[in-house]
């Protein structure tokens, strides 16, 4: 069974190495640490760094840890602001989304 989590692992590892030097350094060891030692070893990602990352075939679970090292270790107060308001304005649209699917009014409709 394929862990999600471990192979998310494996592509933040790889993505990071393509950091600055300074702001790798941001990176607290342990976390870096724990990425090696859980990451999925079989499984092998390359990344093209011609290309952005917005623009790379990146995991959802990679895309949310390196979320979060950008937001607790690199950003800015005003990167993190608006970050924050970016997090919320998607949760938001997420809840809606929820809340028109599983409306009870609409859930038994006949298409």
């Amino acid at each position: 069974m394929v862990n999600k989590y471990e192979r998310a692992y494996t592509e933040v590892l790889e993505i990071l190495k393509y950091l600055p030097k300074e702001e790798y350094g941001k990176l607290p060891k342990e976390k870096i640490d724990f990425y090696r030692k859980n990451r999925d070893k079989d499984y092998l990602y390359n990344i093209n760094p011609q290309l952005e990352l917005s623009k790379q075939d990146i995991s959802e679970e990679a895309n949310a840890i390196l979320v979060s090292l950008f937001r607790d270790y690199m950003a800015t107060e005003k990167q993190k602001r608006i970050l924050k308001n970016l997090l919320n304005q998607n949760q938001e649209k997420l809840e809606e989304t929820k809340k028109a699917i599983y409306d009870k009014n609409n859930m038994f409709k006949k298409s």
